[in-house]
């Protein structure tokens, strides 16, 4: 069950996004053993034969699931690295690592130096003052070097990694698929350069889905209002940081207003 668990998250629309492996597929792939860690997805045309003519599959509908396998050979990373479920890296704190490290192999190498720093620091506290880990989390932090990327990301890459489980799915996964160094690419747009904060409730799409959209229109998204704040986007509920924004100055629209906004963009 788990396993199943992190292959529909693997192939889900905010990861890879593979039509036509919805749970019954996988489902059925895992029953006939021919699929069990992900980089198991992108050799199943090797069982092409084999799956023709099986109740429900055709050539025409096989020859399309394949093609859609094969589209995402060179997925977009941060989805990728979304798509494995660590703890703690949503697709946001993904994009983010991404857009700081850029390549698969460099977060590796990362968590390589988090587990390192972890082993030293452990020795030099002592294991009941490592227990607090006030100093190990600020130097995970520091060495991530991310905004709003703390601890919690830090020690969840190092205990990753340091599975050797893992670790084989990693590398088996990357001789199947070969993301390109990562890059945002964003559109001109009333916000672009400026800093964006979203509050309250937002009733069509998720914070997530907000913040890519702001990094698609070239803003910096923030998690607090100040004086260098451009534009609120308050929904319901959104209390005192639009109340800060008002006393600011600065301009606030609803999530209607946001939406407009994307869509003028060039």
């Amino acid at each position: 069950a788990q396993r199943l668990e992190r292959l529909k998250h693997f192939v889900s629309r905010s990861a890879l996004d593979i039509d036509g492996l919805g749970e019954k597929t996988l489902t059925e792939f895992l029953d006939l053993g021919w699929i069990a860690e992900p980089a198991d997805i992108f050799r199943l045309a090797a069982h092409r034969d084999e799956l023709v003519g099986r109740e429900g599959w055709q050539a025409k509908s096989v020859d399309a699931l394949f093609a859609a396998i094969d589209a995402r050979r060179e997925p977009d990373a941060a989805r990728l690295l979304f798509g494995l479920g660590i703890r703690h890296i949503g697709i946001v704190t993904a994009r983010d690592l991404m857009k700081r490290y850029v390549t698969l192999p460099a977060i590796a190498a990362l968590a390589d130096e988090l587990i390192a720093l972890r082993a030293d620091t452990a020795a030099v506290l002592g294991e009941t003052e490592a227990r607090h880990r006030t100093r190990l989390d600020k130097a995970l932090a520091e060495r991530i070097g991310v905004e709003n990327v703390g601890a919690a990301v830090g020690h969840a890459l190092a205990d990753f990694f340091h599975e050797p489980h893992n670790r084989a799915v990693w590398d088996d996964l990357l001789t199947q698929v070969t993301p390109p160094p990562f890059a945002v690419e964003t559109r001109a747009s009333d916000v672009s350069g400026k800093t964006v904060v979203f509050t309250g409730t937002l009733e069509t799409l998720s914070r997530d889905e907000a913040k890519a959209q702001a990094e698609a229109l070239g803003a910096h998204v923030a998690g607090s209002v100040s004086k260098k704040t451009d534009l609120v986007v308050a929904g319901p509920g959104a209390g005192s940081k639009a109340k800060k924004a008002a006393d600011l100055g600065i301009r606030v629209v609803d999530e209607a207003g946001w939406h407009a906004i994307v869509a003028a963009a060039g």
